[in-house]
């Protein structure tokens, strides 16, 4: 982070709204644009929070965001008082000073904290999409979307390995439910469709497995 970021970030947080226009006032257009950039792949890249990614893979996709922590992440009308909604999974990976990239994009995601109750909601929602999305150092590289029952096989597999036949105690959850394109793969593209990908994809190469740098390169386009 750059020296006047950090002084905006403690202004913003420490002093009036005043006080930050005016140290904005002082800034040349070169300097703030600059400065937007730095803020941008800071957000973008930011291990601890999806947030910005959730939000631009919802965009792209034609979904409006979902308020709040709980429930899914985006919805879009179908028809008047007809309401979809969305599961986004974004990864973003990065590459090291040394050129080598932190892990390779899969075409998966996770779940978190899951539990048998949750899937049976989640299988109840009519509807419910996923929305899969992959990152390289802050560059959306792909979006995916297909129909969350695309994924239960998998779950299914997942929570039965956790909790065998025993009944779930309270506060007893499955972790990390994680999937790759591997799990998905056969929705499509009867039931999937290729939302985004990047015209240079090829230079995102060396961020994916090769057998999902392949599927992806041989998604047709949709509309």
């Amino acid at each position: 982070m750059n020296q006047i970021l950090e002084d905006l970030f403690v202004t913003y947080a420490t002093q009036s709204h005043k006080a930050l226009r005016e140290a904005l006032d002082g800034l040349s257009r070169e300097t703030l644009m600059a400065t937007m950039v730095d803020l941008l792949t800071l957000y973008l890249n930011d291990p601890n929070s999806s947030t910005a990614r959730e939000f631009i893979t919802l965009r792209v996709a034609g979904y409006q965001p979902v308020e709040g922590k709980l429930g899914y992440n985006g919805y879009r009308m179908l028809a008047p008082k007809v309401q979809q909604f969305c599961e986004v999974k974004p990864v973003n990976v990065y590459h090291r000073e040394n050129g080598q990239v932190s892990r390779k994009l899969n075409g998966g995601g996770n779940f978190s904290d899951y539990t048998p109750e949750r899937l049976q909601q989640d299988l109840a929602q009519a509807s419910l999409q996923m929305l899969v999305s992959g990152f390289v150092d802050g560059r959306l590289v792909y979006v995916l979307e297909f129909p969350f029952q695309c994924l239960e096989r998998r779950l299914r597999e997942l929570l039965a390995a956790r909790f065998s036949e025993k009944e779930r105690q309270p506060n007893e959850y499955l972790r990390s439910a994680a999937f790759s394109f591997q799990h998905y793969a056969a929705c499509f593209p009867e039931e999937g469709r290729l939302v985004y990908r990047a015209a240079d994809l090829d230079a995102f190469r060396d961020a994916m497995t090769r057998n999902f740098f392949h599927f992806l390169s041989q998604l047709p386009v949709t509309e």
